[in-house]
């Protein structure tokens, strides 16, 4: 016994002697603050959050959209596959838009995958058509079958019920094979020239696993693209790949509009690519998760939010032929891989 007691007392003369030589080391006294201003209340700013759709719930919704010229109808998209219609919007109703579930993966918590984007085509008054993105189980023929695919695909609404979809309707624009389940993008809209832009991710992993977000010549990833849905005279024919003549009959579903910047391109980062494998699809290119974009209505000035690694976020003013970085650069900050002599980034803010 009184050996341990020894024992104990000498471990309490090392814990106050260690101690003691670690606060003399540190701050003695507190230090005064002489630059921080907080205000005794938070500010005002004339706002206030409100219920707006009064009882109406929706299972992880991703996207909210109206259609062109409409003040009374909203549209919620449902990652797990399904489109809402909110009508009557002083005394709001529900009603379901669009089910394709049984067609989507993913949607579920944690999942980055799913139902993802949705645009009305600027003549959906007359025309009824509209676009999705989602993720999907498909086969690429000698390259992929029953695996993960992010498609976009063109939907027509009933013509005899406004608040109705016809699900047979589906055109496939883009199947495109993908080895990840994250990094998706999926965001849709038309530009006010009428093209419709479309968001896709780096195809996920980390560090851009695998060498998309610097490529004009390999497959649709990592950037903004640019089509024109309604092949109007004087837009060019796409260069066919997998994953646009991957639809029943096999046509591709598009055109290029004819103003695109990577029409004709023979060298990217200072490197030569060849002309007729360039994805003239590309408006902007070096994004690793462009998820969500907008189109500023005053100016048309186009923003995007590019989802960081794990340090940096990034907003992006977009621009056309731009380079945001990817996998060189994360905004104003090295990425993690270094940059040949010939690359110029048109960075970004973070």
């Amino acid at each position: 016994m009184k050996t341990s007691r020894c024992v104990i007392a000498s471990l309490a003369a090392v814990f106050l002697t260690g101690n003691l030589f670690a606060q003399s080391a540190g701050l003695v006294q507190r230090v005064t603050n002489t630059s921080l201003r907080m205000p005794l209340s938070p500010p005002v700013f004339g706002y206030a959050t409100t219920n707006s759709f009064g009882t109406l719930t929706f299972t992880d919704p991703v996207a909210i959209v109206s259609p062109p010229g409409e003040t009374n109808r909203l549209f919620v998209v449902e990652q797990r596959g399904r489109i809402a219609v909110i009508t009557n919007l002083a005394n709001p109703t529900r009603a379901v838009f669009l089910d394709i579930s049984s067609r989507v993966v993913g949607g579920t918590p944690s999942d980055e995958r799913g139902l993802l984007g949705l645009a009305f085509h600027p003549g959906y008054a007359t025309n009824r058509l509209f676009y999705v993105y989602y993720s999907t189980t498909s086969t690429t023929p000698g390259i992929a079958t029953n695996a993960l695919h992010e498609r976009l695909s063109r939907f027509e609404t009933s013509a005899s019920d406004p608040a109705q979809a016809d699900a047979n309707s589906e055109l496939i624009l883009i199947d495109q094979y993908d080895q990840a389940s994250n990094h998706n993008g999926g965001d849709l809209h038309f530009g006010p020239e009428g093209y419709l832009y479309v968001s896709i991710g780096d195809e996920g992993g980390g560090n851009d696993q695998y060498n998309n977000s610097q490529r004009i010549d390999k497959d649709f990833f990592s950037g903004l693209l640019r089509i024109d849905v309604d092949k109007l005279t004087g837009s060019l024919p796409a260069h066919p790949h997998p994953s646009n003549t991957n639809n029943p009959g096999g046509a591709i579903n598009y055109a290029i509009p004819a103003d695109n910047p990577f029409i004709g391109a023979t060298n990217f980062n200072g490197l030569p690519v060849s002309t007729a494998n360039v994805r003239t699809e590309f408006y902007a290119v070096g994004l690793r998760n462009p998820w969500r974009f907008s189109f500023d209505p005053a100016t048309a000035v186009l923003y995007c939010g590019d989802v960081g690694q794990d340090v940096w976020e990034e907003v992006d003013i977009i621009v056309k032929g731009g380079n945001y970085g990817w996998n060189y650069r994360e905004g104003l900050h090295p990425g993690p891989r270094t940059a040949p002599a010939g690359f110029t980034s048109h960075g970004g803010s973070s």
